[in-house]
């Protein structure tokens, strides 16, 4: 059972092999899309450290990107994603250990933050999402074929507050160089409860998603000297880093997902999805820490909101979020600082990263799957909101463009910044 549930997960499309694989078996685009194999970016309450599956045998496993892309890899499958990388340098992640000091200290410190993060986001206020599942793919050609109809249900809420349904519509608006664009309220949306929708490992292929994301959306930077030492080049690959890093945590749920895995199987898959893998680790912490970088930008906005009459039951836990010494420390603000100041560079253009954050929501339509669109859908808006707390609205990184945004970020924003 356990090794037969490991194979199957590792033929999923949501690995890290998706880099380096094209085919994939789909599902009939219809409101019963088959479930995900993990949900997309849920990395402040699953991915570090709430799994002996994710915890290396002497503690993470820091390596740069030399020592990664060295890495002795034990399964073929992963050969022509190792070539690849290498090849390919806008995967790079932490070449200079630059992140190697808040990647262990967040190791020690997320375990004090897991529990209020959990408690939040089971709140009702995070859960709520009005989403089109009947969109159309708009970026490639799609191939339907039926799935298993267990796997693919996706009931929507029976009962959604009607003060949720009344606000999302007063507070939806349509903004062209926004960072994201969420489904548009309306008959053909319906709303979803990630309580009753939670993910799950059921072995869905969206290699030819991930296969669209790593070569159209991300940027293809150089591998040549001269490339990598063009500052022009450092924004796009934080970019990079930080879509390598959703696409590892997927990886993450896959593992932590998949049923009936002994000790020794769980590990052995998360070294084949991620620990071989290189750059995926030290990414995952990279986005993360981006995560954390946003959450403690929004701060007074998240303690200073009602939460919708139920504040009672929310504030404690996100004062304990916001005020705990982790999100503030230097080594882990390093991240933002770093994204701040490449995006500031006299030749970058941010605007493509936010063309490129929107084109990545819109390409979880092309996801024939229900449960892992919807969460799809979720984690890209929780990643560009975090983008645009960081940099902006503008994507400047200056302090009055930060701050003016925060300070508006509607319901839906805010579930999704938390959520992911």
């Amino acid at each position: 059972g356990g090794e037969a549930a490991a194979l199957a997960s590792r033929e999923s499309g949501w690995d890290m092999t998706g880099h380096s694989e094209r085919a994939g078996r789909a599902c009939p685009r219809s409101r019963s899309r088959c479930s995900s194999a993990a949900s997309f970016l849920l990395l402040g309450a699953a991915c570090l450290g709430t799994s002996h599956a994710f915890v290396a045998s002497r503690g993470l496993p820091l390596r740069s990107g030399v020592q990664a892309r060295a890495a002795a890899v034990g399964r073929a499958g992963l050969v022509g994603v190792t070539a690849k990388l290498r090849a390919k340098n806008q995967y790079t992640g932490d070449r200079d250990g630059v992140y190697n000091e808040g990647i262990a200290k967040v190791s020690v410190g997320n375990k004090l933050l897991l529990p209020h993060l959990q408690h939040v986001r089971s709140q009702e206020f995070f859960r709520y999402y009005a989403v089109d599942l009947l969109s159309s793919c708009t970026y490639f050609p799609t191939i339907e074929f039926p799935c298993e109809m267990e796997k693919c249900d996706v009931d929507s809420a029976e009962e959604v507050p009607e003060d949720f349904r009344v606000r999302d519509q007063a507070e939806h608006d349509f903004r062209l160089d926004g960072w994201v664009r969420w489904d548009m309220p309306g008959d053909f949306t319906d709303y979803y409860d990630l309580d009753e929708v939670p993910e799950k490992n059921t072995e869905y292929d969206g290699k030819h998603v991930w296969r669209f994301i790593h070569d159209k959306i991300c940027f293809q930077v150089g591998s040549d000297q001269v490339s990598l030492d063009d500052p022009e080049n450092s924004w796009k690959r934080d970019f990079n880093r930080a879509i390598s890093g959703l696409h590892s945590s997927i990886s993450a749920h896959i593992v932590d997902t998949t049923p009936d895995l002994s000790e020794e199987e769980a590990l052995a898959m998360y070294k084949r999805k991620i620990g071989d893998v290189p750059e995926a680790v030290t990414n995952l912490h990279f986005v993360y820490m981006l995560m954390l970088c946003a959450v403690h930008q929004a701060r007074f906005r998240l303690t200073e909101c009602g939460y919708m009459g139920k504040g009672d039951e929310v504030l404690p836990s996100m004062r304990a979020i916001t005020e705990d010494p982790l999100l503030s420390d230097p080594a882990i603000q390093l991240a933002a600082a770093q994204l701040r100041e490449h995006a500031q560079s006299a030749t970058a253009k941010v605007w493509k990263a936010r063309l490129r954050t929107r084109d990545l929501l819109g390409v979880m339509n092309c996801v024939q799957c229900n449960r892992c669109r919807l969460h799809g859908k979720v984690a890209s808006l929780g990643l560009g909101v975090a983008m645009q707390i960081i940099l902006g609205n503008d994507g400047s990184g200056e302090e009055a463009a930060v701050y003016g945004r925060v300070d508006k970020l509607h319901r839906i924003e805010v579930a999704a910044l938390i959520q992911t």
